[in-house]
């Protein structure tokens, strides 16, 4: 497992609500609207009818049905926000019945394609973070594409150029090196950070980043804030739902039914689930987890919808 994919003091599965310069506070949830969506699953084309049997009773054939189309079910990723103010955005408040499921991309990327091709066909809106680093390798480059042909259903934010430790300094994703500041970051090294990754993201998927951005290890400090925010990151987007998809079940991870039970379980208005494209169980745990939020009447959209 890469580095950049431990995250010190990770934690499963809680909700909070923070606002920068205020100490972390617990945010009560506003119940979801239990009004169901239909189950949108990608249904197969339908067999050819069989060829005429030289049977003196041939069986009739069957009349072939069109296969339907999923349709988005009101979600919507293109109205990103302005800059505006500075915030920290766990779980977005007056959400309504809608929640957001997010992915980082700062390390393996195997099951990447497979999980958007998934939210593609089940017209899951969503909001993905990619590192710099990983947006430069084909399979990076691969994902970035299918944004840009998607960007009704998919927004980006920015994750950093190395998944380094912004707050402390080292660790770092697929590569320790650049992270090697022997303390603290700079200003400087944290801005370089995110507008290194942001042209690399921008050209690459025809989007831009700005203003959500996800600290490496969810570690920030004052410092941090606002440096980020000095490049036009104003709104550090964390995370009330917490899969650990980025660790395997021989390490204890969750198989996909534990992942997927635990997220339809805690889901609520304004949810932040926080998953990664390279999670384990995370394209199996989808399968569950899609179907059963929409039949509790949660609407799946990007960040985007789900501030503004």
């Amino acid at each position: 497992m890469p580095a950049g994919w431990r995250r010190p003091g990770g934690f499963l599965l809680t909700a909070v609500l923070v606002v920068a310069g205020c100490a972390p506070s617990a945010s009560p949830n506003a119940s979801a609207s239990h009004s169901s969506f239909p189950r949108i699953t990608a249904s197969p084309s339908p067999s050819p009818s069989p060829s005429p049997s030289p049977s003196p009773s041939p069986s009739p054939s069957r009349t072939p049905r069109p296969t339907p189309t999923p349709v988005a079910l009101g979600c919507y990723a293109g109205n990103r926000g302005p800059v505006g103010e500075r915030e920290i955005i766990a779980i977005a408040p007056n959400a309504g019945p809608a929640m957001a499921l997010t992915f980082d991309m700062g390390g393996r990327l195997d099951p990447a394609v497979d999980i958007l091709d998934f939210l593609i066909a089940n017209q899951v809106c969503a909001t993905l973070f990619p590192t710099g680093a990983m947006s430069e390798m084909a399979a990076g480059q691969e994902v970035l594409a299918i944004v840009r042909a998607n960007p009704e259903l998919f927004e980006l934010g920015n994750h950093t150029m190395h998944h380094c430790n912004l707050r402390d300094g080292g660790l770092g994703s697929p590569t320790e090196a650049p992270c090697a500041t022997a303390g603290p970051p700079s200003a400087a090294f944290i801005s370089a950070e995110l507008t290194d990754a942001a042209a690399i993201v921008e050209t690459a998927s025809g989007q831009p980043t700005v203003p959500y951005w996800r600290p490496p290890y969810g570690a920030y400090n004052e410092a941090v804030l606002a440096a980020a925010a000095g490049v036009g990151y104003t709104k550090t987007i964390m995370w009330s739902i917490d899969t650990i998809d980025w660790r395997p079940i021989t390490e204890g991870g969750p198989t996909a039914e534990q992942m997927a039970s635990g997220v339809v379980t805690s889901a609520s208005s304004g949810s932040i689930v926080l998953m990664h494209l390279g999670g384990y169980e995370t394209l199996a745990a989808l399968a569950i987890m899609v179907p059963a939020l929409r039949e509790r009447g949660l609407l799946l959209t990007s960040i985007s919808d789900l501030l503004n």
